[in-house]
């Protein structure tokens, strides 16, 4: 048998019941940490990113899901070495700040070979709307 228990807002006396209950039982519980990408960490997210790492988060979300390289190049040999840093640096400060759970995964992720130039960027296809929202938050205000 398998339960998912989400409980927004509990009062003091139901949480206390409640974690007795489950301390009662915890050979039997498994705790799962909810590391969904909210609107909410979504906008901290991307309000923390330097602008390099902005673009390529709005770039991604404006393209449907994935922006290719070279249409972050203002200028077809730039290089985009440190363009994406911020990107995984962010999520660790917010994981730190507590902001956002430890196990919650990297939003944007470049796509390529392995080692050396990416070929782009993308954004998983369910993060786009969450993104896109969180982009409007920032850049309209």
């Amino acid at each position: 048998m398998r339960i998912t228990l989400t409980v927004d807002d509990p009062t003091p006396e139901f949480q206390t019941k409640l974690l007795a209950l489950i301390s009662d039982h915890a050979p039997d519980v498994e705790v799962v940490a909810d590391t969904t990408w909210t609107e909410e960490r979504a906008t901290q997210y991307y309000r923390m990113l330097p602008a390099r790492a902005r673009r390529i988060v709005k770039e991604a979300v404006q393209r449907g899901g994935m922006v290719p390289a070279d249409a972050l190049r203002d200028n077809p040999d730039d290089s985009l070495r440190g363009h994406s840093a911020p990107l995984s640096r962010i999520l660790q400060r917010g994981k730190m700040l507590q902001r956002w759970p430890t196990a919650i995964e990297q939003p944007v992720t470049g796509v390529g070979p392995g080692f050396g130039k990416v070929e782009g960027y993308e954004i998983a296809e369910d993060l786009i709307p969450v993104f896109q929202a969180a982009i409007r938050n920032i850049d309209e205000k």
